[in-house]
């Protein structure tokens, strides 16, 4: 990567010194900064990435947008001191709260405006509990941090020519502000300002900003003339590096051979199956009420990320409306997709995050809550539904908590909540108040998720009613779009939700079929039926490469053994109790997947029955549905060799039983006895004393040839038995 800034960096002094104009020359560079950016250091590089590159093409300033509530003044002071570093004239735009971190950083520009109803101030050091240290020990930690932000924060004024007194009252409680006869803030508390105090004329210029101007693009009109702003951000920090625009080129002298030179070029994005890409878009994740129950729906939302890591989305937000789901497939998208993810992510939780939905509102940068909402009960279960033994559940929460809290720790949201979420002997302390006691689940509502502990929000950042609102108070530019689903994903989400019926189809045809010579309708249906089970599981992720082809040999020489019982040996069990367990096998393991995650603790033979729970209950359900229809069938419909109801009965004038077949049947007798002169499977033709009759055996198999007795009549048909 630094090669290529300096292969860049050399086109573009050799384009300027062509006659070729950088692309931002004469135009303000404006950059959003919201709290997630100061919570997230990968993040936080990015950002400084796109303001590096702005000022290399040009710039005329830089403006940050600031929209902090809550993030740390230490984890932002060597931020601050970056930005006071730069080479490019600063301006800080207070847009609706710049507290902790975010004070400094306006104090770290050259100039602050405020917005209309907007504060800075309140930035004073915290520090992480640590029941470790003593209390003595834990003094002198803070006064130690407390000594560091204050130089730093008054190094910040100096150098950018702002009141050194207004930042020691803004990071030390003890301090206060007096100005003349105004107290600004009592010992004892921080100093906060409001838009109006901030810009008020003391000893003949502002106290702390130059004015109060409602909006960023009323700031670059003031500050440029024409206004012109560009926004960073990821989108824009692609497109620049893949080509430089020029204004009018310089001629080239004639005795010197021209070189063009081009702009290395990143990969070009994967192809996708929607002509609609992410790029700059915000891309709206819907998760509903039984989309985390089901795998393709995972593979839809990794799917989706990848795209947007490819197109280059500006953020992702996860509407969830949900009770849970699968865990271990969550805990996947947790731990690979959602940390790989580039682009901003938020979760708004509207109106339910439970169980699954809370680990991924969790997993996310920043969290919304609607007014009426609630995240957490993330505790596992059994796959169905049923709470699991006092070990089991153990072993479970030691996996979850060990996975999930990796993830929530890097997303700057406190590990004590989702401890708290699986493990109802955690309950949620947090220093001193209990928020939820010892025994009960961690579940909050949107006023518990947002009350702020020690000036920040326990959970959530904030509670709004719309994406739009999430939008608007975290700077966001693009369009919003929802992913949808493509054709084949939606096939594969359809298969994986009705995988039952599929299977109660397939079975129930292929028994007809069996009962019928040659090869007709269900047999057809059947092949159908099953063709789109494994098809969709296929495109659903759960059978991939290799692994498909073994899981459709199984199950193939499980209906080969399953007809040569039903066929060519009936009643020797043991190949219809072998192709059952390998249908079986291949059905159930089409709908778990292949990537199954091992609990902690557990060694590589333990059977976690839980990952196979759906699956099983699905082949349970169709089974016992084409046992059901074949009963039926078998009770009801025994004349329709197949659909013999189908068959015009005044085709050759007369009824059906004025035909020669039907009259030689009625003539038949119990007792009286003949030769099977096909086999009987269990219908086939007898004849009884010169008439050809067709007869049914019941509960066996009657190869041809063999002598049988009629048993008894029921109604039209004529049961037979061997002699």
């Amino acid at each position: 990567m630094q090669i290529f800034r300096l292969l860049l960096l050399t086109c573009l002094s050799f384009l300027a010194a062509k006659g070729f104009a950088a692309p931002l020359t004469g135009q303000l560079a404006r950059v959003g900064v919201t709290d997630s950016d100061l919570e997230n250091m990968g993040r936080w590089r990015e950002m400084r990435h796109w303001m590096d590159e702005a000022i290399k093409q040009g710039a005329a300033g830089l403006i940050l947008d600031i929209n902090v509530t809550h993030s740390s003044a230490q984890a932002a002071l060597p931020m601050a001191e970056e930005i006071a570093r730069l080479k490019i004239p600063t301006q800080a735009y207070v847009n609706t709260c710049a507290i902790g971190g975010g004070a400094l950083l306006a104090l770290a520009c050259d100039e602050i405006w405020m917005a209309p109803g907007s504060r800075i101030g309140a930035a004073p050091p915290k520090l992480q509990e640590n029941e470790t240290l003593s209390p003595k020990a834990q003094d002198m930690v803070m006064a130690e941090s407390l000594a560091v932000l204050k130089a730093g924060a008054r190094s910040l004024c100096k150098l950018k020519g702002h009141r050194s007194d207004l930042a020691d009252a803004f990071v030390d409680r003890d301090k206060g502000l007096l100005l003349g006869l105004v107290m600004l803030a009592e010992k004892g508390e921080l100093l906060m300002l409001d838009a109006d105090t901030a810009v008020q004329i003391v000893d003949g210029k502002p106290l702390l900003a130059r004015a109060i101007v409602a909006n960023v693009e009323a700031l670059a009109e003031d500050a440029t003339p024409g206004g012109k702003l560009v926004f960073l951000n990821g989108v824009w920090y692609d497109q620049i590096l893949k080509k430089v625009v020029p204004t009018t080129p310089a001629p080239v002298p004639s005795p010197v051979p021209s070189v063009e030179l081009k702009p290395q070029k990143r990969p070009a994005p994967a192809p996708t199956t929607n002509s609609q890409g992410y790029a700059g878009k915000v891309v709206v994740i819907p998760v509903g009420l039984d989309d985390l129950s089901i795998p393709a729906c995972f593979e839809f939302m990794k799917r989706t990320l990848i795209r947007c890591n490819n197109d280059g989305a500006e953020a992702v937000i996860f509407e969830l409306d949900t009770p849970g789901g699968l865990a271990w497939d969550t805990i996947s998208l947790m731990m690979k997709e959602l940390q790989s993810l580039k682009a901003r992510s938020f979760a708004f939780v509207n109106t339910r995050a439970i169980s699954a939905g809370a680990m991924i509102a969790m997993a996310t940068d920043t969290i919304y809550m609607a007014p009426t909402s609630a995240i957490g009960a993330s505790t596992p279960v059994s796959g169905d539904g049923t709470p699991l033994d006092l070990a089991q559940r153990a072993k479970n929460n030691s996996a979850f908590m060990g996975m999930a809290r990796t993830v929530v720790r890097e997303k700057g949201h406190d590990v004590r909540i989702i401890e708290g979420m699986i493990d109802m002997d955690r309950g949620l302390t947090i220093n001193g108040q209990v928020i939820i006691p010892k025994g009960e689940i961690v579940t909050l509502d949107s006023a518990q998720a947002t009350m702020l502990i020690n000036g920040k929000p326990l959970l959530a950042k904030g509670i709004v009613k719309s994406i739009e609102e999430i939008k608007q108070l975290e700077s966001l530019q693009g369009e919003v779009i929802t992913a949808e689903p493509t054709g084949f994903e939606k096939i594969a989400i359809w298969v994986t939700r009705y995988a039952a019926i599929l299977i109660l189809i397939g079975l129930a045809g292929g028994y007809l079929e069996m009962q019928a010579p040659g090869f007709g309708v269900p047999g057809f249906v059947a092949v159908a039926a099953f063709a789109l089970f494994f098809f969709g599981h296929y495109v659903a992720g759960s059978l991939a490469g290799q692994e498909t082809m073994v899981v459709a040999a199984i199950f193939v020489v499980g209906i080969v053994l399953i007809g040569v019982e039903l066929l060519a040996a009936p009643g020797t069990i043991l190949p219809g109790v072998l192709g059952f367990a390998c249908v079986m096998v291949a059905l159930v393991y089409a709908m778990s997947g292949w990537e199954v995650v091992t609990p902690s603790g557990a060694t590589a033979g333990d059977f976690n029955f839980s990952t196979y729970a759906l699956g099983f209950r699905n082949f349970a359900l169709g089974v016992t549905g084409a046992a059901v229809i074949i009963t039926l069938l078998c009770l009801w419909l025994p004349d329709l060799r197949p659909f013999r109801s189908m068959i015009l009965q005044t085709s050759a004038g007369g009824t059906l039983n004025d035909a020669p077949a039907m009259q030689a049947a009625s003539r038949a007798q119990v007792g009286e006895s003949g030769i099977a002169r096909s086999a009987l499977r269990p219908y086939g033709t007898i004849d009884l004393d010169g008439r050809l009759i067709e007869a049914m055996v019941e509960g066996g198999y009657l190869q041809s040839g063999t002598w049988v007795r009629v048993r008894e009549i029921r109604g039209e048909k004529i049961i037979v038995e061997a002699v």
